[in-house]
């Protein structure tokens, strides 16, 4: 399941920070993902425990009655309390010097959510065995949480960077309590899946045209859209080049 966990991280790691490759620091985000290994084994065992076996149990009993308040106020306090604790992370002296909160919560929240994925994917094999349900549901969760994860911590990076650091704790613990609840309820119904993955795609758009980008310094931004410009002519370049080739071969096989 680690092994499972840390391919779904991988899969997250494909999108705006692979673009901005060489454009950024890359020793803060580093270091950020071992902070997010010691954090994230925490946060799962604390989802697990505290929230996962609660509503397994409630949703066997039948469910509906005033007991599941408690469990959405323990949910509203682990998402607020680990907020809390990633807003300390990159608001670090180290991290607002270079301006890589962004790119650097996006690394803390893909290990974040990749220990998260292990820690409820080893539950749901331990619960009903290796299904086909089972295993779409745990190819899902190993894919979806390391990027929700690192959806929100990008985008509390980049409002903590322009000094919204409470409204940016606002949002994450509003996010990560709904993405946390609906998660639960993806696990015990897979039908729910269908309502989490439209919001996921958007916040990972948002992220990598938005958010990634407050990283890069203004020398960096404009030696980025000097690349973009310079491979965009290359294309061009190469376009031409092949249909002169093209029209050249059907020319003499004529």
């Amino acid at each position: 399941m680690l092994l499972v966990g840390l391919l779904g991280m991988g899969l997250g790691w494909q999108g705006g920070m692979r673009r901005l490759h060489g454009f950024y620091d890359i020793q803060p985000a580093v270091r950020m993902m071992l902070y997010g290994l010691i954090l994230g084994s925490f946060l799962a065992l604390a989802i697990d425990k505290l929230i996962f076996w609660p509503s397994w149990e409630l949703a066997n009993g039948g469910g509906g009655s005033l007991e599941s308040w408690p469990g959405l106020l323990v949910s509203l306090f682990i998402a607020n309390l680990s907020s809390l604790v990633v807003m300390f992370l990159l608001s670090r002296r180290s991290v607002r010097l270079n301006k890589s909160a962004p790119t650097t919560g996006w690394a803390l929240g893909l290990m974040l959510g990749a220990m998260v994925a292990v820690r409820l994917g080893f539950e749901l094999l331990r619960l009903h065995g290796l299904t086909v349900t089972v295993a779409v549901s745990i190819a899902i969760l190993v894919v979806f949480m390391p990027q929700m994860e690192a959806v929100i911590c990008s985008g509390q990076g980049s409002r903590g960077q322009r000094g919204e650091r409470w409204l940016s704790l606002f949002w994450a613990t509003a996010w990560r309590f709904i993405g946390t609840m609906f998660l639960i309820a993806a696990l015990l119904a897979p039908i729910w899946w269908i309502f989490l993955i439209p919001p996921l795609l958007i916040g990972r758009a948002r992220a990598e045209k938005v958010w990634l980008f407050d990283s890069l310094t203004p020398e960096a931004l404009r030696r980025y859209r000097r690349v973009l410009a310079q491979s965009g002519t290359r294309a061009e370049v190469f376009e031409k080049r092949q249909r002169r080739w093209q029209s050249t071969v059907s020319s003499e096989s004529e």
